[in-house]
């Protein structure tokens, strides 16, 4: 490649003394046009007053005609480059070279004038001297930035102007008046190079600041990929925990049926205690699959709150029966406060929040009592868990609802968990526009408020199906059980055979009549698809509406946004015998009572 071709591409050049950046005659021609046609008409004012004070004199207007073609040949090739906007470097550098050889022209008609102006009325060569030191001054501070043409604009008009004062007669000290000038183009020297050194100290500067600019800009893309990555990396986590959680449930689902099947075959008071040891053993691992999957479905936004009017009353006594077992055998005397309240909640997550603040306290203050009650407070309804135990450190309560957190030395020994329980009941809370408040003194106890509840008024009450009014539920009752692990099939067949059920056992929807009575299906299915589909299978190949029940490892709330249909019951693995149990015979009552009213 020859030297023409890399000029032509926009290599850089060596810079000497005339040279000059590219961003100073870009400042130079950005100026230049509207400055240009300015100086016309300082010349067209000018030529008038030398008419007027030369009559008879021609140099005048020749003196014009050449101002004013400088002055229009650089006024156009200002705009020749600033209209253009793509010039090379090689056509950039030479429009500047042109630009100072026309401004030495304009200097050099400026100073030759001055001659002409000496040989009339010394009136006529001054206000000529301020016409062109005007324009002299107007250089400087449009032409700074290209220091050449600055220069040879003004020493090659001012010196010039001053010759012609030192030969003037007709005044005093002529040379006095030429050395003022020559003064006066010194002090313009030098404050172009003050001006040229603070345009290139402030094209540093913008510089500097563009470069640290590209930096932070740098750094905060690196630190937006970083937050996208351990985002990523977090829902990776949580699609994890979620998947695993899910596969682990399964065995432990079936485990948990036949510790069922074996209580109910007769076993002795030593075999009978090991199964309840089994129980408690599963128990606890359930937990601890529940609070991965809350986390996991906290964390990728699969958790809506659906409130309705919600009966503290029974919610609460509902948590107590449920730890009503587990309070007993950690000598805890676990007491619900009455209340009357109604208030607008999720009835699912709401009980979750209450469920987990109970187990934590249950687990690390075994012996101590426990109060759970519900109050007015501000205009709105409070939920408070007391319990009595050993309390929390100070330096332990700002990070009690971290994830993971566990305060060392606290509970009875070998107390289980990850740590993940109050950050559900925060999280859950943050997720229904609740707070969550816990206020603890060591040795005294916990105190954790839920506040920001509305109140309601209470729901129109609805008649339920008496137990009684069936001898035998389940007996004779026909199944349709779906499920596509066939450890958990067995598992589930044996135990509601032993309840009186009369099971069919599918591994995927049948395609089929079985004449069922109800659905018990798993809610994946494989490749079958999920439950939604299967039942909606069932229904369609029986030809009508037959109750069902699904029983998952996933969360209650992901599978209920899923399947959209609430007289549908969701059963979390590993289900509790009795629970299941007890939502047959529900789904079996209301069953008997559609086929009642319909006259069947």
């Amino acid at each position: 490649m020859n030297k023409r071709e890399t000029e032509k591409r926009g290599a850089p050049r060596r810079k000497t003394a005339l040279t000059a950046e590219r961003w100073q005659l870009d400042y130079l021609f950005d100026l230049g046009f509207q400055g240009w046609l300015v100086h016309i008409g300082v010349i067209s004012l000018t030529a008038a007053f030398l008419f007027y004070t030369l009559p008879g004199t021609v140099w005048p207007l020749y003196w014009a005609g050449l101002m004013a073609f400088f002055s229009a040949a650089l006024a156009g090739l200002s705009h020749y480059y600033v209209s253009r906007g793509n010039l090379t470097l090689l056509q950039a550098a030479r429009a500047g070279y042109l630009h100072t050889l026309l401004t030495g022209c304009v200097g050099i008609t400026w100073g030759a004038g001055a001659f002409g102006a000496a040989s009339g009325s010394f009136e006529t060569l001054l206000v000529y001297s301020l016409a062109l030191g005007g324009t002299a001054l107007g250089a400087v501070s449009s032409q700074h930035a290209v220091l050449r043409s600055c220069f040879v604009s003004l020493w090659t008009s001012v010196p010039l102007l001053a010759a012609a004062h030192y030969i003037y007669e007709g005044v005093q000290l002529p040379a006095v008046n030429a050395g003022m000038i020559m003064l006066y183009a010194v002090i313009l020297s030098i404050l172009s190079l003050r001006m040229n050194g603070f345009l290139n100290s402030n094209r540093e500067l913008t510089r500097q600041l563009d470069r640290r600019l590209g930096e932070l800009t740098a750094l905060t893309r690196e630190l937006d990929i970083a937050r996208l990555e351990a985002e990523e990396a977090n829902l990776s986590k949580s699609r994890f925990l979620a998947q695993a959680s899910h596969d682990l449930r399964q065995p432990i689902h079936a485990i948990s049926l036949f510790t069922a099947c074996l209580r109910d075959s007769g076993l002795g008071q030593e075999e009978g205690q090991m199964v309840d040891n089994i129980d408690r053993s599963l128990e606890s691992v359930s937990a601890l699959f529940r609070s991965l999957l809350d986390i996991a479905a906290l964390d990728v936004g699969k958790i809506v709150p659906h409130a309705e009017p919600v009966q503290l009353a029974d919610l609460l006594a509902s948590v107590a029966q449920q730890n009503n077992e587990t309070a007993r055998q950690a000598g805890i005397a676990l007491k619900i406060m009455p209340t009357s309240l109604w208030v607008q909640a999720d009835r699912a997550l709401l009980t979750t929040m209450i469920q987990n603040l109970v187990s934590n306290a249950v687990k690390y203050a075994p012996g101590a009592p426990l109060l759970i009650g519900a109050r007015r407070r501000k205009g709105r309804i409070a939920i408070d868990i007391c319990d009595g135990g050993p309390g929390i450190p100070a330096k332990d309560v700002p990070r009690i609802f971290d994830e993971f957190y566990r305060v060392e030395k606290m509970g009875a020994a070998g107390a289980d968990g990850l740590g993940l329980g109050l950050s559900i009941v925060k999280r859950l809370g943050l997720l229904m526009g609740l707070s969550v408040s816990l206020h603890s003194v060591p040795g005294r106890g916990t105190r954790v408020c839920i506040d920001g509840l509305d109140a309601v008024a209470p729901a129109p009450e609805r008649s339920a199906p008496r137990l009684d009014q069936i001898p035998h539920p389940l007996r004779g009752l026909r199944v349709l059980l779906i499920e596509d692990d066939e450890e958990v099939l067995n598992a589930t067949s044996l135990l509601l055979g032993k309840w009186g059920c009369v099971v069919t056992p599918y591994t995927r929807p049948p395609a089929q009549k079985t004449d069922c009575d109800l659905i018990i299906t798993d809610f994946d299915l494989a490749d079958a698809g999920t439950a939604r589909e299967g039942i909606a299978q069932v229904r369609r190949v029986e030809g009508r509406h037959i109750p069902a029940v699904i029983i998952t490892g996933h969360s209650e709330e992901e599978v209920r946004g899923l399947i959209d249909d609430d007289t549908v019951p969701i059963l979390p693995k590993p289900v509790r015998p009795a629970k299941l149990r007890s939502i047959i015979t529900a789904q079996s009552l209301a069953r008997d009572g559609v086929e009642a009213a319909s006259g069947l």
